[in-house]
């Protein structure tokens, strides 16, 4: 049984955006179902569109998970939700590359700071996105 309730995960639904480097970082998340989320990612950088993931937050018997599926890895990559409150959702996998830890923080109704980040070799790699929903 499930520690979390899955409607607290509902804030994230959406379209979001930000800049990131010399492009657009665009992640969008719908609801088709009471216990799933479904979403994309992307970035857009002169018009074009690269590095699209297909995302996933479902709710099973064994906990919540985000899951990422990206060109670059041989198959879907699962995080299991480890932390929610009224504004913070925390996903892991330290068992990954990179990302190891994904994080959503909403900062007010239209903000919202995505971080992905790793250690390694006692080095720690993040990343921040923040992000304004768009729609």
């Amino acid at each position: 049984m499930n520690e979390f309730n899955f409607s607290e995960l509902n804030w994230l639904i959406g379209q979001w955006e930000g800049i990131q480097g010399n492009g657009i970082y665009h992640e969008e998340w719908t609801e088709p179902d009471k216990d799933k989320l479904t979403g994309k990612a992307y970035f857009i950088s002169k018009g074009e569109i690269s590095n699209p993931e297909k995302l996933t937050i479902i709710s099973r018997e064994d906990g919540i998970f985000y899951i990422a599926d990206v060109s670059h890895n041989t198959a879907p990559v699962e995080f299991k939700l480890i932390d929610i409150s009224e504004n913070v959702l925390v996903f892991c996998n330290p068992l990954h590359d990179f990302p190891q830890k994904i994080t959503y923080i909403k900062k007010g109704e239209n903000d919202l700071t995505a971080i992905i980040e790793a250690e390694k070799n006692g080095k720690e790699k993040k990343i921040e996105f923040q992000l304004k929903k768009i729609q």
